[in-house]
């Protein structure tokens, strides 16, 4: 299920012939059981992506093996050799302003 939230932050960060593709990746994330990936994992892997639609490819791919590693790319940032959450991806993404 894709988000408006997640619609928006795609039309902003991706370039526009990669928008379609975007989108249609993340309509088609599934997790390891095969059950559709849910609006926090999809956040994650596009954050993770970097605006790059093959670093979003593999995000996507990843959570099939273990969503767990898309999560902490999505949220976490590594300081001091320990994993610091920086974003809850639960919620929506806010549009900069």
């Amino acid at each position: 299920m894709i988000t408006a939230d997640m619609e928006r932050f795609i039309a902003r960060r991706f370039r526009l012939e990669e928008r379609e593709p975007a989108l249609a990746l993340c309509k088609s994330a599934t997790i390891h059981d095969g059950t559709p990936a849910g609006p926090r994992l999809i956040r994650c892997a596009v954050l993770a992506s970097g605006a790059s639609l093959e670093r979003l490819r593999i995000e996507i791919e990843h959570l099939r093996i273990d969503y767990r590693d898309v999560i902490m790319a999505g949220e976490y940032v590594s300081k001091g050799g320990q994993a610091v959450r920086v974003r809850d991806l639960n919620q929506p993404i806010e549009d900069e302003a």
